[in-house]
């Protein structure tokens, strides 16, 4: 890295906050400076502000992008209601992003924000942490070097918290999705069934969220995706299925082996495609990483800090992707693809779960045609 990057900082403590960390994803000193930071929240900017030791303090985002000239923001707030705005704003403003997911509640705001940024040749990435986790990249290099056979099938295995169904679709299906597509390349196609209850969803189901992030129907949802060379995706959600546990996590199907990733990007592998509980020769093996498991003094680490330590490696490799002009890990192409997957699933539920070519030739929200 050649230079010192001067980054601003945009969050809104009542709409959205600052998302998964964003407001601490660039304390390495020697390579940013956060210069300033924007909250519509007086309460929050001030607190952000002593947190982060921060003195230049702006109430709107547009003033800062204008005064501070930044060369990186990170946007943080999880609402999607001003995303385009903020997005937009900090491109006109030359300004490489770092921005918080899901994308959008539609395509036709992930493509605005595709095309402003590539008209401004900015660079954008997302906060999807679990591809930059260390045991996640080892597995998917082995998996590419072919050393568990071919891959078959991709099974995510989001919460099933509450937001089970629609609303959980966009807030944790953006993460297996961006997965899904940094193993297996762009999905070809969808399909998919939402239910309310027992029944099929409708459209008379529509409802908002806990947060502004678009649409949403069903306290269910079943989605099937096509990728090249056979490879399928699947990802169920069922609301209040969750017994207190920790259920989320994505298995992959290779033809020697099962890899299975869980939260703090845990990684496990069992030598053989399907599992077999009464099998006492085949157990399951951790993939240990050194620099993400252990201490310099090699203590365990406790990986509380897996979110900062992700947001850390995406920012790095923005970095590198301003410098090289190349494509940004976790790129704003990516999450347009992820936003793809998401309103196909609706409009191939509405279409009696028809099988949807990607990308979408209607970019409506299907829940608002």
């Amino acid at each position: 890295m050649s230079r010192k990057y001067r980054v601003g900082i945009i969050g809104s403590t009542q709409h959205g906050g600052y998302g998964h960390g964003m407001d601490s994803a660039f304390k390495d000193a020697d390579l940013f400076e956060v210069v300033a930071i924007a909250d519509d929240d007086p309460a929050g900017l001030t607190a952000t502000g002593k947190r982060l030791g921060v003195t230049k303090l702006y109430a709107d985002y547009r003033e800062l992008l204008a005064q501070e000239k930044p060369d990186i923001v990170g946007i943080g707030p999880r609402w999607l209601t001003d995303r385009v705005p903020m997005v937009t704003a900090a491109a006109e403003a030359g300004c490489h992003i770092f921005l918080e997911k899901p994308l959008a509640a539609t395509l036709r705001e992930a493509d605005a924000m595709l095309a402003i940024c590539e008209r401004a040749k900015v660079k954008c990435a997302l906060a999807h942490q679990l591809r930059a986790m260390p045991p996640v990249r080892q597995a998917f290099a082995d998996i590419r070097a072919g050393k568990y056979g071919k891959v078959l099938r991709l099974y995510g295995q989001p919460s099933d918290d509450a937001r089970g169904g629609g609303e959980e679709l966009i807030v944790h299906g953006t993460h297996f999705f961006d997965l899904m597509i940094s193993l297996a390349g762009p999905p070809r196609w969808v399909s998919a069934h939402f239910g309310t209850g027992e029944r099929d969803a409708t459209l008379a189901d529509k409802h908002e969220g806990r947060e502004p992030i678009g649409p949403i129907v069903g306290d269910s949802a079943a989605i099937m995706i096509g990728f090249d060379h056979g490879v399928r995706g699947f990802w169920n959600s069922t609301a209040n299925l969750n017994q207190h546990g920790t259920i989320y996590g994505l298995t992959i199907q290779c033809e020697q082996a099962t890899v299975c990733m869980r939260t703090k990007g845990e990684v496990f592998i069992y030598p053989g495609p399907v599992v077999e509980p009464e099998n006492d020769q085949r157990a399951w093996e951790k993939v240990w990483v050194e620099s993400w498991h252990f201490t310099p003094e090699h203590k365990p680490a406790p990986l509380n800090d897996y979110l900062l330590r992700a947001n850390q490696t995406l920012v790095y490799e923005l970095v590198a992707a301003i410098e090289h002009d190349s494509e940004p890990t976790a790129s704003l192409r990516d999450a347009l693809l992820v936003t793809e997957i998401i309103q196909g699933a609706y409009a191939s539920h509405f279409a009696n779960g028809q099988r949807l070519a990607i990308p979408l030739t209607d970019r409506r929200h299907p829940l608002e045609t």
